[in-house]
């Protein structure tokens, strides 16, 4: 798939806005802009949502939302649009960044995890029925309710809640690709998730107990945004359990509590170069978060 054309370009403000009470003050941010790209581009909907941290794949309506440039930006299959501009010409501008953007997603699927959960819409009120109701707060959210709709619009998932009655059976969504690697269907089968959740706790335990003597150890204040120290970037070694330079060097910034967007700063990086780097370090130590990942880091001598 080439993407290097568009058509039926369609740039206005809200409906809304226009045909509301203050229409003759109309904000300054409320132009959008939508567009027909060359080729469909849903194929590009798992890589998007497997490389940007902010990336929200619906199943009904088949479309997927995220951030460029700070402007949100809807894909749908034959149809790409993005919100809240100044401007009309700020607006079709903007077609040109985000046609090159994907573009650039294409061409480099091949080094891109994809990402196939996508969230399918289940009502706020039938989710909270499963639910205790205590308002417990152990999901971390303040209320039963709040934690229902973060679940609904793919917040959160619902086995956070540790009152949630066991599932009555579990089943794992497999990907069916063309010879391109494009999704043609998902095929569902049963599985027992029993030993893996014992696998994790017990993994979770160590690293905790391990967190905890990191933590007694330490003699260090607080960190504060006034005292944080500054980033300890490693020094180049030889590669260690198949780790770039690159990775080890974003590994030691994760370590330190770094965000995807303060290490591509530091490291004059995109931060959609820093989760690629991320998802081959968790590939590679076959972990599935930052904190797992620096550990290992550490045990391997590498930060």
């Amino acid at each position: 798939m080439t993407l290097t054309s568009y058509s039926e370009v369609d740039c206005v403000v809200s409906d809304r806005v226009r045909s509301g009470p203050d229409k003759d003050n109309i904000p300054t941010d409320v132009w959008s802009v939508s567009f027909k790209p060359g080729q469909p581009v849903d194929a590009l909907f798992a890589y998007i949502n497997g490389i940007l941290d902010d990336a929200l794949w619906y199943e009904q309506p088949n479309h997927v939302r995220f951030l460029l440039d700070g402007r949100r930006c809807l894909l749908y299959p034959e149809r790409a649009a993005a919100h809240f501009f100044t401007s009309r010409e700020s607006a079709l501008a903007f077609i040109r960044p985000l046609m090159d953007f994907l573009k650039d997603i294409d061409d480099r699927k091949a080094a891109i995890q994809p990402n196939y959960n996508r969230i399918t819409h289940v009502h706020v009120l039938d989710i909270l029925k499963l639910l205790p109701g205590t308002n417990c707060g152990d999901c971390g959210f303040a209320t039963c309710m709040a934690f229902a709709a973060a679940v609904s619009r793919g917040k959160a998932t619902a086995d956070a809640c540790p009152g949630l009655s066991p599932p009555m059976s579990e089943a794992a969504v497999y990907p069916l690709l063309d010879r391109d690697g494009n999704l043609v269907s998902s095929l569902s089968l049963n599985i027992d998730t029993t030993a893996l959740k014992e696998r994790i706790r017990e993994q979770d335990l160590r690293i905790k107990d391990l967190e905890n003597r990191l933590d007694k150890a330490s003699k260090t204040a607080p960190v504060t945004p006034e005292n944080r120290p500054a980033p300890d970037i490693p020094s180049p070694v030889r590669p260690v359990s198949g780790l770039t330079q690159r990775e080890i060097e974003v590994l030691g910034l994760i370590a330190q509590g770094y965000t995807n967007n303060e290490i591509g700063n530091l490291l004059f990086i995109s931060p959609h170069t820093v989760k690629s780097h991320m998802i081959n370090i968790f590939n590679k130590f076959g972990v599935s978060d930052r904190t797992q990942a620096a550990v290992l880091g550490v045990r391997a001598g590498l930060i």
